[in-house]
């Protein structure tokens, strides 16, 4: 399918949701995908099924600190320069691009991609979310190397990073991209089609644009837009448990940037009930009441406007703002022992166990009591 300007608005909205409070502001992503739609061509995106198991795929994303995030402009290389040098370095053509996580303008950047060279995006990722770090992906959990990473800043400076693990790679690059200004575009995890197919998060862009698409119509037609996005999740294929969380208001907050990250703590508030408390690196980690954990990486934890149903960015979170928090299971591939060793609480410094979402809390009568993904 194209992805026409008519989608952009609630693509980036749909993104935003399954962002988890992260993944940099789409608001970024929107303006300049539209841009460059009107400049060149609709981008494509294709199904992973429909790729050769030969073909060539680069994964694509923006990495560093979404605050800084907010602070830098947007130009056309910075969709198209990060790949084009790992084209250069490894001496072949991508056949399709990949985004490295569905979550806010990391959902965008591919597409800015494809407007520029031509290459379709694969509707599916890395994360079926957003994760504060590279590492932490579907592919690699499947053992795809994502080496070499190449990530360029706003300056064309370049690193060039390969390491021995991982954990080295993301510590390495985390390093780099700090003196680079703690924002770029970054290509790694080359794979073939066949290593696309049985390792990558599948549909993740067509249910962005479905959450997007619901959460507008439910506008337009003064329809509570959480029951919409619930509906949504649970007509995904395969289906996906979600619920209501809690609904408050934040009357704490403190964050600050260190290592470039956005790393911070906060309150919501209900009146009558006992607080919510809540953390988040990048993108929301958990979040409990009083001494009741309701939800916990990798499942998901969205923040959105408790009137509008528009999600809230960690880096944009402010006292006094009114939030409906939503929770929604993660997909399988970090529910297995390897995926909560990479994504799971204690890959976080947290000292809470793992519980799956469904377990969790008092269920609503809203709450859509689909399978997990």
């Amino acid at each position: 399918m194209d992805i026409t300007l008519a989608d952009i608005a609630p693509l980036s909205l749909g993104a935003a949701i399954l962002g988890t409070g992260g993944g940099g502001d789409p608001y970024i992503g929107h303006l300049a995908l539209r841009h460059l739609i009107e400049q060149t061509a609709p981008p494509t995106v294709i199904d992973v099924d429909s790729l050769a198991d030969d073909a060539f795929v680069i994964t694509v994303g923006m990495t560093g600190s979404p605050s800084v995030m907010l602070e830098k402009l947007v130009d056309r290389s910075f969709a198209d320069a990060a790949v084009r040098r790992f084209e250069r370095l490894v001496g072949r053509r991508a056949d399709a691009v990949l985004p490295v996580e569905i979550g806010g303008v990391n959902s965008l950047v591919p597409l800015m991609t494809s407007c520029v060279t031509g290459l379709p995006v694969l509707d599916a990722d890395g994360m079926g979310r957003a994760f504060p770090t590279l590492d932490r992906t579907s592919f690699g959990i499947a053992g795809v190397s994502p080496f070499p990473v190449v990530t360029i800043n706003e300056r064309h400076d370049t690193v060039i990073v390969e390491a021995t693990s991982h954990e080295r790679g993301e510590r390495i690059s985390r390093g780099a991209l700090v003196p680079m200004g703690a924002s770029g575009s970054c290509a790694l995890y080359p794979m073939t089609g066949r290593e696309a197919k049985e390792t990558t998060v599948r549909g993740t862009m067509s249910l962005a644009l479905a959450l997007g698409r619901a959460v507008e119509a439910a506008r337009a037609a003064k329809a509570d837009p959480f029951e919409a996005i619930l509906a949504t999740v649970a007509s995904a294929k395969p289906k996906i448990f979600g619920r209501v969380l809690f609904e408050g208001k934040i009357t704490d907050i403190t964050r600050e940037t260190i290592g470039g990250y956005n790393i911070g703590t906060g309150i919501l508030s209900s009146g009558g009930e006992d607080d919510a408390t809540f953390g988040f690196q990048n993108e929301l980690l958990y979040l409990k009441q009083g001494s009741e954990l309701l939800a916990i990486v990798p499942d998901l934890i969205c923040f959105l406007d408790s009137e509008t149903a528009q999600p809230a960015m960690c880096e944009t979170l402010r006292y006094g703002q009114r939030i409906t928090a939503m929770g929604f299971a993660a997909t399988s591939h970090f529910r297995t022992a390897a995926g909560l060793a990479a994504t799971g609480p204690a890959s976080f410094g947290l000292r809470e166990s793992y519980v799956e979402i469904e377990r969790l809390g008092r269920q609503t009568p809203a709450a859509a009591t689909a399978s997990a993904r």
